[in-house]
Order: structure tokens, then sequence, then C-alpha cells
């Protein structure tokens, strides 16, 4: 039996949506509920699904939303569940194409995480060390890119390659990430590199990144609608850099065991951790952890797009 997924979201949406919904059901079975919908009745709505996204208001928050990167369906599972906000049907049409195209690809092993940091001794040596726990799984790839080691349009273009996971740790914000010279929405993309492969997920251990603090949107919100990844986790508020570099471990631990951005969420911040309520997945929680074909296929003499300076 395939994947059950339920959709929130209004007619005219879920059309925009066509190139997602159709990856859905090729895989399993797809619910459509008009939104939009409280938290009590996403639990209802949770005993019928194994993952839901929910498509609403521009106005809206992630905080809001949604209670936690998953809702606890009645009969005791964990059920991953994103957000996006209805900017427009063009971004969530870009959303779709993308994340349809990372359910199109070819299961391949290893999947590989892409891991950055910081410059700046804690968060540096975190990356390091997840980089280190990654490498040493067998069926894990890893490439770790540190702000000490790498500027960010040279970031920009290895990532453009489309590395299945790419986890950040550093200080965030709700525009963006503060390491590699302040990493914002316009600096990377398929508006900025057409042959941009989109990802299946970034995690970004950090604060605020899903926050609309002061800003329309969150940098957490405009991943996967500028189509950089299917789907994207992000904290609404400030976080502890201990309950993160937990969590970084954890990710080593579960990469090579889970299937799917949901199932990796659910084990990287799990219900009942009180920091995980802190979190919000923003996209597809049922994209599949799998690397582009460019990333498998890059090396150390791979060329990669040039960037166009913003």
């Amino acid at each position: 039996m395939g994947a059950r997924v339920t959709l929130v979201a209004d007619g005219g949406v879920a059309e925009a949506l066509a190139p997602l919904v159709a990856a859905w059901r090729n895989e399993g079975t797809v619910r459509l509920v008009s939104g939009p919908v409280g938290r009590d009745l996403l639990v209802d709505l949770a005993g019928d699904a194994d993952a839901m996204l929910v498509v609403g208001d521009r106005r809206r928050a992630p905080r809001t939303v949604l209670p936690g990167p998953t809702v606890a369906a009645t009969d005791g599972r964990t059920v991953p569940v994103g957000w996006l906000p209805a900017t427009g049907l063009p971004a969530l049409a870009t959303f779709a194409t993308a994340a349809a195209r990372v359910h199109a690809r070819r299961e391949a092993a290893p999947v590989s995480a892409a891991v950055l940091g910081q410059r700046h001794r804690r968060f540096g040596e975190l990356a390091e060390r997840t980089g280190r726990a990654l490498a040493a799984v067998p069926g894990v790839g890893c490439r770790t890119l540190t702000a000490y080691d790498v500027h960010r349009d040279d970031l920009v273009r290895t990532l453009s390659l489309g590395p299945a996971v790419t986890v950040y740790v550093g200080h965030g914000r709700p525009l963006g990430w503060v390491g590699y010279a302040g990493l914002r929405a316009r600096h990377w993309g398929p508006s900025l590199i057409p042959q941009w492969q989109p990802g299946a997920v970034v995690l970004s251990l950090t604060c605020r990144t899903a926050s609309r603090r002061r800003t329309g949107l969150s940098f957490a919100e405009s991943i996967p609608l500028d189509g950089v990844a299917a789907a994207a986790l992000g904290a609404v508020g400030p976080t502890l850099h201990t309950a993160n570099a937990r969590w970084a471990v954890r990710l080593a631990h579960a990469l090579p065991h889970v299937r799917t951005v949901g199932e990796l969420v659910a084990a990287v911040a799990p219900p009942g951790d009180p920091e995980s309520v802190r979190y919000r997945l923003l996209g597809d929680p049922t994209a599949p952890l799998r690397d582009a074909p460019a990333w498998v296929a890059a090396d150390s003499h791979t060329e990669v797009p040039d960037v166009a300076h913003r």
C-alpha cells in the first residue's frame, strides 16, 4: 500500500500543485480537503494520512498554523505535516515542479548530505563532528562545506548540484543564515542558476529561519517556494545550541534508515522533545531522500554553473 497524503488547500491551489499531486498519486493516494483547518481538525485528518501538506492564506505565519513539524494522530502514529503560504500560483507551481522532480529520481545509494557551518568556533566544530559522523555511516555520503572553507558563491554553485540533504548549523535570522556573509533567498535557486537541481530538504538547525518577524515571508518558506528544495525545516523562534547539536547527531544515526523528508524530520525532531515544537516543516513531507544525478556524478573536477552576482 502506498503513502496516503492529505492536501489541505482550495481547488485553485491544488491545480497549481498538479505535478506534485500526480507524483503522490503515482506512489499512493491523495485526499483533498478544502482549507482552512484548525489544529484540532489536523489531528483528526492525521488519522487517515501518512503525511499532510497545508497550503493557506499567506498572511498566516508558520508558528500559528501548525503545532510543530509533526502531528500526533489519534491512533498514536506520528504524521509529518508541512506548511506553505499561498503566495501566488506561479510560486506554488515552481514548488510543485521542483518537488515532482525529486520524486522522479531513481533511488540511489549512498544518500548524501551537505553539512554547512558558520565561521565560528562552536559551529565549525559541530559541523565537522556532524560531517565525520555521517561519513562513518555506511550508505551515506557527506561533504562538509563550512564558511572556513568556502565563500557564499562557491557554496551556492556546489549546492546547485542537488544533494538530498543540506544541513546548516550557525546563527539564523528570519531573512536567512548569518553564515557565508549572510545567505538570503536572493542568493540561490533556479532564478539565479537555471540549471539548479532541487534538493530534498534543507535543515536549518538554528534560530528563527521560519519566523515572520519583520518580514512578509520567512527564509525557510522561501526555500520550497523558490524551488531550492522540495522541503525545509526552520525554527519559528530561538533555539538552543545544545538541542541542535543533539539533532545533528540524530541526523547521522537516522539518515541510513529513513526514506522521506517526513521520516527524517520525525527522527531528528521527535515528538515529545520540548525543542521540537520550535520548528516547522515547510513544503513536501513525502519528498524522497534522493540526490540529483548531477550531485552523484560530481567529483573534484566537476564544473558547476556560474553564479550571476546580485
